[in-house]
Formats: structure tokens, C-alpha cells, sequence
């Protein structure tokens, strides 16, 4: 069986945390990505499994010729950094796309590749800040706060522009003509809260208490859609909206069916207190077991230690068994991710450079000009 996206070949340029998950996700489903690295990078091996690589020194002539002959002969390059930056170094668009017609230039970066704040600075944070979404998150009597960085980093970048590049891809089969992507991780941000825009035509259903934060349906602030403690201090989850998801949260919790209104946003606190009262007089497992009778969309909060044991995740081989580590997803009936084949997913932190394999092999370079080309290229 082969992986739905082999034949691909991918440079991917050194960065932190959204082009290597992107790199990442390419290569799982079958691209061969090469990474090409400098010997200052602290990232180490995060997200390197599967990828081979290079290290190179972009300001260097001959660090930049060795680039320009591997993106001929690639179909993707992967740039993180800030708009600029590869320019400077002539390895812009421009230049390597005149080199390789049928190129997809996916440029990753916080702000896009126009616009004043183009050449900043930022982070996963200041993607949720500017787009709007993190206004959303948290609770009315204290700062805004976001999701780790995985909305803005992983969501909004990586698998936005996976998916940018796989169309690209797919254009390029009819035009055989590749092309630039640029690609904002805010834009990206906000173009994923696009559910919040078009929420706000129900805003009596679904933000009652708005502009406020934490206290209406869907961000933790109703009594059927937030997190319980339980006995032993773990949490399940609530996820009770629709009404007969709603009346089986009340039959388990031993709630007469009429005893709250839960279209009555005033009495929500009170309604929250005792609902926390009943998941106080059992364990996340006891109550994990009583729901699991019955159909209320309730679920225990898991600890990361936890979810490679838990049934569900087991039976269907959701995590690496070695690892720990989460398989790829989704799932391909006739072309599985490499990861999900058993045994396949390499995570054991190795990371090593393949330059001289690469530079001989498929660049057509000599053992005598690599002797000549001086430590500076490969630093």
C-alpha cells in the first residue's frame, strides 16, 4: 500500500513550531521531506520522524546554490520565515520559481507577506489577538486566554496551509504551472472562528450574555456545556445541548426531568452549583461508567498519560503503542498514513543529517567539490 501523498517531494526550511508540523503532516502521508536545518537550530528533532535532512548555510554562495538545485527538483518548499528575509538571500520566489516552473512556494508566516505589519515579530497569541477569536475565550472577570498554541500555530498555519498546498497540487495537474502561497496565520485564525460571525444571527440561543465571556453556551458558561469536577479532583466533560442529550445528563445525575429550565440564563449559577454538587459525590471512573449507559455526551477529561489505555483509543490503534504518541489522522480505506501502519511511527528523538547521501546521490555534486566547499556551506 502506498501513502496518498507519495511521489511528493518537499523542502522544508528550518522553524519553529507550524512548518515543521507541517512538514510533519506531509511526510506521515507519504511526501519525502527533507528538512534543510543550520546547526544553531534548538528544535532538535520536534517533528523531524520520517524526514530527511540537511544542514546548510543559506549566506553562503554555495549553501544557496545547493538549495536553488534541490528546489529544481522538488515540488514543494516550505518558507517560515519573516517576508524578506529569503529575498535578501535571492532565494525569493522570484528566483527559484523561475528555476522550477511547476514550484509551490508556501510562505508561513504570522501577519502575511503584505501589509504593515508584514515584517513583525509574533506568535501564536497575537494571531488569536488580532483576528477577534481570543476576545471569545475565558471568563468575563479576567483576561482573555487561548488554547496553548494550537489554534493559531497548528490549526490556523499548518494544517490551513497542508491543505493550501495539496490544492495547489491538484491545480497544478491541469495547469502544470506551480505557485505562491501566502499564507497569514491570523487571516488563518479568524477564517477558522468564521462559526463565531455566523453564530451571532442567534445570539438569544447561542450568545445570551454576549459581548460578555464565559457565560453562554457554547464557551463554558451554560450548565450543560463545561467541565465538572468530580470526588477524586478529575473533571468530565459536559456536552449536554440538545434536549434529549440534556434530559439523560439529568436522569443520570438523579435530577427530577422539569427541575431546571435551561433556557433560563438567570438561574444558570444556581443550576451549575448543583450539578456540581451530584459529580462531587463520585469519581471521574464511577461516573465514567454511568455514562457510559447511556447517551448524554458526557466523557471524562483524560490526562495525556491516560489516553493510550483508555478502550475506545485502544481498539482503534488511536496512538503509537511504542510512543504514546498520537497516529496520524484521518484515516485512508486504500492509502493509510505511514503512521498508521503498525510499528511504523518512528519517535525515538533520532535526527540525523543526510547531506552527503542527497548532495551526491541526487544533486550530482563530487566527493572532491564537497571536500572544497569549506565548513561555512554546512553551518
Amino acid at each position: 500500500m502506498t501513502a496518498p501523498l507519495k511521489g511528493v517531494k518537499v523542502v522544508e526550511l528550518v522553524g519553529l513550531a507550524p512548518a515543521p508540523f507541517l512538514g510533519l503532516m506531509l511526510s506521515d502521508f507519504g511526501a519525502r521531506v527533507i528538512r534543510v536545518d543550520n546547526l544553531d537550530n534548538t528544535n532538535g528533532s520536534m517533528f523531524a520522524r520520517q524526514k530527511e535532512s540537511m544542514y546548510l548555510n543559506l549566506k553562503d554562495p554555495k549553501g544557496s546554490e545547493i538549495l536553488q538545485r534541490l528546489t529544481e527538483k522538488s515540488d514543494v518548499i516550505i518558507d517560515p520565515y519573516r517576508p524578506g528575509v529569503l529575498e535578501r538571500l535571492e532565494l525569493g520566489p522570484e528566483r527559484l520559481c523561475q528555476l522550477n516552473p511547476r514550484l509551490i512556494f508556501a510562505r508561513l508566516s504570522g501577519y502575511g507577506q503584505t501589509g504593515p505589519m508584514a515584517r513583525k515579530a509574533s506568535h501564536d497569541i497575537n494571531f488569536l489577538s488580532l483576528s477577534g477569536v481570543m476576545s471569545r475565550f475565558g471568563y468575563n472577570d479576567r483576561p482573555p486566554i487561548g488554547p496553548l498554541n494550537l489554534l493559531g500555530d497548528i490549526g490556523a498555519g499548518s494544517i490551513l496551509c497542508a491543505m493550501a498546498i495539496v490544492m495547489a497540487l491538484y491545480e497544478r495537474n491541469s495547469s502544470g504551472k506551480g505557485q505562491v502561497i501566502d499564507h497569514s496565520m491570523t487571516e488563518g485564525v479568524g477564517y477558522l472562528g468564521s462559526f463565531i460571525w455566523e453564530s451571532l444571527t442567534q445570539k438569544e440561543l447561542l450568545w445570551p450574555n454576549w459581548p460578555k465571556r464565559g457565560q453562554n453556551t457554547l464557551d463554558f458558561g451554560s450548565p450543560f456545556y463545561r467541565c465538572y469536577e468530580c470526588a477524586d479532583g478529575k473533571f468530565m466533560a459536559v456536552g449536554s445541548l440538545e434536549e434529549k442529550f440534556y434530559q439523560n445528563l439529568l436522569h443520570t445525575l438523579g435530577f427530577e426531568e422539569e427541575c431546571f429550565n435551561r433556557f433560563d440564563y438567570e438561574s444558570w449559577p444556581e443550576m451549575v452549583e448543583e450539578i456540581s454538587k451530584k459529580f462531587k459525590t463520585k469519581t471521574r471512573d464511577e461516573w465514567t461508567r454511568e455514562f457510559d449507559r447511556t447517551d448524554a455526551c458526557v466523557t471524562p477529561v483524560l490526562e495525556m498519560e491516560e489516553v493510550t489505555e483508555f478502550e475506545h483509543n485502544r481498539i482503534r490503534k488511536s496512538y503509537d503503542p511504542k510512543s504514546g504518541y498520537p497516529n496520524p489522522a484521518p484515516r485512508f480505506s486504500r492509502t493509510p498514513a505511514i503512521g498508521n501502519r503498525e510499528g511504523s511511527l518512528e519517535t525515538d528523538g533520532k535526527y540525523e543529517s543526510q547531506s552527503r547521501d542527497i548532495l551526491i546521490n541526487e544533486l550530482g555534486y563530487t566527493e572532491q567539490e564537497l571536500e572544497e566547499f569549506g565548513p561555512n556551506v554546512f553551518n
